[in-house]
């Protein structure tokens, strides 16, 4: 023990050509303070180590893995009198329940090109009792329940969250473009500007054989399609410099749309979620245009687009 810190220190007899019987040990998944200590000989020769880089490599139940003396933080050093001791900070990767068996390669020489292997030790690795799997429970609550019922409002919460941001993106979407057609804004609506009549007006006996009215020159009711559950691809998107904050375009077909009608485009609440995707798209004739801040990783579906005018 130094420093306070508690370590399990396990010492390991280890031959370059031989197996070497050495001490059954046990190590616990999880624990970060093991510590292997091995003294390697060559056929009971102490090997020399100076200027040489050890890995110690590591095969267990979840694949192989290794430590590098040669690394920065590697865990693994050289030392010893006869500078034939290597000392493993065992990693927490390094090794999972089952066998664990290990080996030494050693490389020497010039630019370190000769690499000899040792014989191979192993050691047991077991699951702790309080692991991932386990439940702790009280005598008050059951900590499980406690988990689940928090869990369930933490969904509650992340819905009435998701429902929110929508309802205040679309709002904001909707009253910037209603004030920006308000008698006071920079676009106004007026009955010319949308083929409506004016307020009062006649037609000459000639005028009314010669004349047509349609609905938006009568101002009547606009016409509105709408459009459910419509997906659009990853490949739909490309870049586009209309609006800077959301300089990412796709294009999604709506049959019947043009390019001067009014668009709604409601989203899921988990795309409205997050400020990705523009509260205000833009019609085209063919379809709606729907901007991003970056492109979606996976297709996602409007569930409803609304086209008037």
């Amino acid at each position: 023990m130094a420093n306070g810190e508690v370590t399990k220190r396990f010492e390991i007899a280890l031959d370059i050509s031989r197996s070497i019987s050495n001490r059954e040990f046990t190590v616990v998944e999880g624990d970060t303070g093991n510590v292997l200590h091995i003294t390697l000989t060559d056929d009971g020769v102490p090997v020399d180590l100076s200027g040489c880089r050890v890995l110690a490599i590591f095969s267990k139940s979840t694949g192989t893995s290794s430590q590098d003396s040669g690394a920065e933080d590697g865990g693994v050093s050289i030392g010893g009198a006869a500078n034939n001791e290597v000392t493993i900070a065992l990693f927490n990767a390094s090794f999972a329940p089952g066998m664990v068996e290990c080996e030494l390669q050693v490389y020497s020489g010039t630019d370190l090109a000769t690499l000899v292997t040792s014989a191979k030790f192993n050691f047991t690795c077991r699951r702790g009792i309080l692991n991932d799997e386990t439940v702790q429970s009280t005598g008050e609550y059951p900590l499980l329940v406690d988990l689940m019922a928090q869990a369930a409002h933490a969904v509650e919460v992340a819905e009435a969250a998701a429902a929110a941001a929508y309802a205040a993106a679309a709002a904001t979407g909707q009253a910037a473009h209603a004030a920006r057609h308000a008698a006071d804004g920079v676009d106004p609506v007026s009955p010319s500007s949308i083929g409506a009549a004016e307020e009062g007006h006649g037609h000459s006996e000639y005028a009314l054989a010669l004349h047509t009215h349609t609905p938006n020159s009568l101002g009547a009711q606009a016409k509105r399609l709408t459009f459910t559950n419509k997906t659009v691809a990853t490949s739909a998107w490309a870049s586009d410099t209309t609006y800077a904050d959301f300089p990412f375009r796709a294009a999604v077909p709506c049959t019947g749309v043009t390019e001067s009608m009014f668009v709604q485009v409601v989203l899921a609440p988990e795309d409205a979620t997050g400020g990705n995707f523009a509260p205000v798209c833009r019609s085209y004739t063919g379809g709606v245009y729907l901007y991003a801040k970056a492109t979606p990783e996976a297709e996602i579906t409007i569930p409803t687009i609304v086209a008037w005018g």
